[in-house]
């Protein structure tokens, strides 16, 4: 059944060798009771590795049921431990974090046995050893002789072909070695036992052979085989695996007794994961108030398409250009005074363009769209009665007056905002939504004799420009108030025409006259009109058909959706106008409030990054710490390691262990984290309350939770990879030697 040929085993440390086995040829028979007897050193431990498949001969072969070992593969030498071998060892080498039936299900599990078969048959060989009513005691609640029993009961269980049993009796008591040895003589009746002792009068009272060795060599055999044996038997391995499971639940156990260790560097592992989703709270928080100011106020602005629009990208890499300010030379450097002109794109806005909107306005945009507003070209001048030195009482210009009163604005103050004191009012909904009429009366238009009423527009404060005063009239030096009733049935006049005199003539101009004062209503989605005078679109009509040389073209259109789901339907129609068109045929609209939406949550993701970067760095510290952690686990855990190895664990059932506490490590990291940044986020949301008046802003997100813990568990996975990897190389005899 099982043959030593030759072998020979020989330690070699630095200069120095040490033969354990010289030349050693042995036979056994498939059930005998045999010891090995000699001195320490003689080889007796070795010779038994060999036989178990922990330690490999230099020379000679092991021969198993005629089947040579000479070119066996880890995987089968573990299988052979796991389905043929069973170890009885004299420190009894259980798995201190695993219960009696635990340690005795080990080699079960591995052989693919079913949970529910393998606690059966555990119990049972506990049972047989005497140890039913201690099922469930850790290791360290057991004597001597019953954690013994529990090793042989380990030994038994997965039915194995020989028993190996090292200095069994070793570190018990007389009595208890005696009931020991019973147990095992016992056990020999159908199978093959070798027991390693250095007690001459155990080994010839209890066993039926006992072969001696010394210096490596045998020289003494009491019952050897004269003849060679013959049973038929065939070795048949079956493979190992430890279970997902089973490492898991060996992880578990190993944490429980170590759990303020365990707690404490899920903590520290949490830091950077806090950081994080505090982080990221605020990002999601301040982007769904961004979103929702986008939907609840910025829906109402309008999409707007001109002759040019500004490329805001184009701006922005202008802004980037690395630039010293208040430089410190004595030369100057040119300034293209143009150079915003470049930031305008042009629009081909051709009549087919015009006709495909007003399609759409007139169909699918009874649905989506709330007004429409289009800007011609007109020239046309409003002008009011003032004194002017040396001229007298006449009529200018309006704009010239404006002109006066922001004389000392700087350009760049004002880029980009649309404002003009005589603008065309909304059509539809979005005016009659939007405003309400606070003193005065409705326009009422004569368009016989070109006199047309109009509103003044002031703002939700009730407050209207300076300059707007002053064109009105008023004396803006001396009062900061001024009444209603005053303003109504001020008049402008308004001339058609490229180029008008300074004149007190007006007989040939248009008179407008304020006749009711409106305001944004109270909840109002948008403000459409700045402070200034707005004209009803029939007084645009009668303009339009009566001075047709003065009007040009549709140079702008304003497209005002209904709410924020209809304003993408109205882009996505927009869009279409482009497909398989030329760049320079293509018209762009801008979206305002996608623009100034973008631009700030911009600038949020930017400095949301930054910020996770450097707490990303806490991640990092902490993932070498679990590898540390991880190390200093398989230096605890080396002789377990040793055990699991000699049940026939495969190298990466080692690793699965070790790589199964750090994954429940990184689970826990990632729910310490989680559950840390909640309570955080409560005090968080009330500080940004009190300072901004935004309640409840940090929010974190079901997505990135599940996406932190993710995290978590990765990185703990391969913080540990390492160290795990190191444990499932390590030699299992000198991991059993390991105290």
């Amino acid at each position: 059944m099982l043959k030593l040929q030759n072998i020979s085993k020989t330690y070699v440390i630095g200069e120095f060798s040490q033969n354990a086995l010289d030349d050693i040829s042995v036979e056994f028979r498939k059930a005998e009771f045999v010891t090995v007897l000699g001195p320490s050193g003689c080889g007796k431990t070795t010779m038994l590795n060999v036989v178990g498949g922990l330690d490999h001969a230099d020379k000679g072969d092991l021969i198993i049921n005629d089947k040579s070992t000479k070119n066996f593969t880890d995987q089968e030498w573990d299988m052979y431990r796991n389905n043929s071998i069973g170890f009885i060892f004299q420190s009894h080498n259980l798995i201190s974090h695993l219960s009696v039936l635990q340690n005795v299900e080990m080699g079960l599990s591995l052989s693919g046995v079913s949970q529910t078969e393998a606690k059966k048959r555990a119990i049972e060989v506990l049972d047989r050893v005497g140890l039913k009513d201690h099922i469930h005691k850790r290791p360290n609640q057991l004597s001597g002789g019953q954690s013994q029993r529990v090793a042989i009961a380990r030994a038994l269980a997965n039915n194995p072909d020989v028993i190996l049993a090292d200095e069994p009796t070793g570190s018990l008591d007389s009595e208890t070695s005696i009931q020991i040895l019973d147990l095992i003589k016992e056990i020999a009746k159908d199978k093959l036992v070798i027991m390693v002792t250095h007690d001459s009068e155990m080994a010839y009272k209890y066993a039926n052979r006992v072969i001696k060795l010394k210096d490596g060599r045998i020289i003494d055999d009491s019952n050897p085989i004269s003849k060679e044996l013959k049973d038929g038997s065939r070795l048949d391995l079956k493979k190992t695996a430890m279970s997902f499971k089973m490492a898991l639940i060996s992880s578990i156990n190993n944490i429980r007794t170590k759990l303020g260790r365990t707690l404490l560097t899920a903590f520290a592992g949490s830091i950077g994961i806090i950081g994080i989703a505090l982080i990221l709270s605020l990002s999601n928080g301040l982007d769904k108030e961004i979103q929702k100011f986008e939907s609840e106020t910025l829906s109402g602005y309008p999409i707007s398409i001109s002759e040019s629009r500004i490329d805001f990208e184009k701006i922005r890499e202008s802004t980037e250009e690395n630039l010293e300010e208040f430089p410190d030379q004595e030369y100057a450097t040119m300034y293209d005074e143009n150079r915003f002109q470049s930031f305008l794109t042009p629009n081909n806005i051709t009549d087919d363009y015009i006709q495909y909107v007003e399609d759409y306005v007139a169909g699918e945009g009874q649905l989506t769209l709330s007004g429409v507003k289009y800007q011609r070209k007109v020239n046309m001048a409003l002008l009011k009665y003032m004194t002017v030195p040396g001229i007298g009482d006449t009529y200018i210009p309006i704009y010239q007056e404006t002109i006066e009163e922001n004389e000392d604005t700087n350009p760049g103050d004002v880029f980009g905002v649309n404002f003009s004191f005589f603008t065309l009012l909304p059509e539809g909904d979005v005016f009659t939504n939007n405003y309400e009429l606070i003193y005065g009366t409705e326009p009422v238009q004569d368009f016989e004799n070109e006199n047309f009423q109009v509103y003044l527009v002031v703002n939700e404060y009730n407050q209207i420009f300076k300059s707007t005063l002053r064109v009105l009239g008023f004396d803006t030096e001396s009062q900061t108030q001024f009444n209603f009733e005053d303003m109504i049935g001020i008049e402008f006049k308004l001339f058609m025409g490229e180029y008008y005199p300074i004149t007190s003539d007006v007989s040939d101009a248009m008179t407008i006259t304020i006749s009711g004062i409106i305001r944004s209503k109270e909840g109002s989605n948008v403000s459409l009109l700045f402070n200034g005078l707005g004209y009803p679109a029939e007084v645009a009509s009668h303009i339009y058909e009566t001075y047709p040389d003065e009007v040009g073209g549709i140079d702008a259109i304003s497209l005002y959706p209904i709410d924020f789901e209809s304003k993408d339907l109205v882009k996505e129609h927009l869009d279409l106008y482009n497909v398989d068109k030329a760049d320079a045929d293509k018209v762009e609209y801008v979206d305002q409030a996608a623009t100034i939406t973008s631009m700030v949550g911009g600038v949020i993701d930017t400095i949301s990054i930054v910020l996770i970067a450097f707490a990303a760095i806490s991640l990092v510290v902490s993932s070498i710490m679990i590898a540390i952690i991880t190390y200093i686990s398989v230096i605890e855990r080396t002789k377990e390691i040793g055990v699991l190895r000699a049940l026939g664990a495969r190298k990466k059932d080692i690793s699965r262990v070790f790589n199964s506490e750090n994954l429940i490590i990184g689970f826990a990291a990632g729910v310490v984290g989680i559950i840390v940044s909640y309570l955080l986020i409560i005090p968080i949301n009330l500080i940004i309350e009190n300072l901004a008046d935004m309640p409840n802003v940090a929010k974190l997100s079901p997505l990135h939770i599940t996406a932190l813990i993710l995290i978590s568990v990765f990185l703990a996975y391969v913080a540990g990879f390492i160290p795990a990897r190191m444990a499932s190389k390590k030699d299992p005899v000198i991991a059993l030697r390991t105290e």
